[in-house]
């Protein structure tokens, strides 16, 4: 049922629905339709990842060697290679038994998963999210057609969520830390979350110090090396048309990647956010939406993230929130037709960020009941948690 705190009309709620049908109908359709050939997708997509499971079965320790990946996913076109942590291999390597077809048919099972799964633990916040939402989202789809790996850092987003707003700041962390599969899309998220809860940074420390340290022991100090060297080579290739973050958005209107004033820019942005004084469930959610502006390698695919803060507002008592939050849902499938234009994602983000940082609008969500999670057999019962302890 729905939530009490929504006010949309029986036919608002009802419209929405069958948007969220309809769009989660054509996108399933369209990607069973395409399967076959994506599975060879190229010249990144599944076979990057599939080459990278051969090649750490073959021998983890040579994972970055660019002469070994071009063997193993010889149609990689120099921009196609596969440079995520060693640890997230390990989960591949089962995928490298079976035929690519195969393997692609079950690593889209497990990442659908993720996300069905990262939907279900939002929805002991937000009762009247929909489990299709995340399947009627156009960048699931971009996900799934692509082989890519953000599902994953939905579900851990969406634990560490629910952790978080429980006031459970030492797990948050700890869980956040096996995100280091895509770092650039959690160091942010930590650091907006730690200046205010900073226990959030002791879990996360304690953590990553075993995750980083099994992946150098992994590949050793010569695969440490060729990670960097292979991560400076493939940086300056990528197409600001197709980031969408600040990067890709800064690279459209004035040309090139500006590194320099793009970071100074990301990192006043992650500090203004961190400081501000925020119930948890806004703080995180806003966070999410910094993190994917900042991201330096934020593609499409990786907007699965926006999954998060989508829920708190389309459950949120301002309307204008909802508003934004089903915007987001119709407009994005646009993006799909058009890839050369993601950058525009960027732009609806920063927009939205005027919008829920304006300080009347703040005041408006800090008076917003915050929603206090219950476990199963509970009464539903909004309470504020506001984590005066750690402060």
């Amino acid at each position: 049922m729905p939530h009490k705190n929504l006010r949309e009309t029986s036919a608002e709620r009802q419209a929405f629905f069958l948007l969220v049908m309809l769009l989660a109908v054509g996108f399933g359709s369209l990607f069973v339709l395409s399967f076959q050939g994506l599975a060879f997708a190229e010249p990144g997509g599944f076979p990057a990842f599939y080459g990278a499971a051969k090649l750490a079965r073959y021998d983890i320790s040579q994972l970055y060697n660019l002469q070994l990946q071009n063997r193993f996913h010889p149609d990689n076109r120099g921009v196609g290679y596969f440079f995520h942590p060693p640890f997230e291999a390990v989960l591949l390597v089962p995928l490298s038994f079976l035929p690519q077809v195969e393997a692609y048919a079950v690593w889209s099972l497990f990442n659908l998963g993720c996300l069905l799964a990262g939907a279900r633990v939002l929805q002991r916040h937000f009762p009247s999210f929909s489990i299709l939402i995340p399947i009627a989202f156009a960048p699931t789809l971009s996900l799934l057609a692509n082989g890519q790996d953000t599902a994953i850092l939905v579900l851990i987003a969406a634990i560490a969520f629910d952790q978080f707003a429980w006031g459970r700041d030492l797990s948050a962390g700890a869980i956040l830390a096996l995100g280091l599969i895509k770092f650039p899309f959690i160091v942010p998220l930590v650091v907006i979350l730690c200046f205010r809860h900073w226990r959030v940074l002791l879990g996360f420390i304690a953590a990553s110090i075993p995750i980083l340290g099994l992946s150098a022991a992994m590949i050793g100090a010569q695969g440490v090396r060729q990670y960097i060297a292979m991560t400076r080579i493939t940086d300056g290739k990528e197409n600001p048309a197709i980031l969408s973050n600040l990067r890709g958005l800064a690279g459209i209107l004035f040309g090139g990647n500006h590194p320099g004033w793009v970071i100074a820019i990301s990192t006043a942005l992650v500090a203004y956010v961190a400081w501000l004084d925020l119930p948890r469930i806004q703080k995180f959610c806003l966070g999410v939406i910094v993190t994917q502006l900042v991201s330096w390698h934020g593609h499409l695919y990786d907007a699965v993230l926006l999954l998060v803060p989508m829920a708190w507002m389309l459950e949120s008592e301002w309307k204008r929130a909802r508003w934004f939050a089903s915007l987001l849902l119709v407009a994005t499938p646009v993006l799909v037709v058009i890839p050369t234009h993601d950058y525009l994602l960027a732009a609806f983000e920063c927009v939205l960020l005027v919008v829920l940082l304006e300080p009347r609008t703040r005041k408006d969500l800090l008076s917003e009941p915050a929603l206090s999670p219950q476990p199963a057999g509970f009464t539903y019962s909004p309470v504020a948690v506001e984590g005066e302890q750690d402060r």
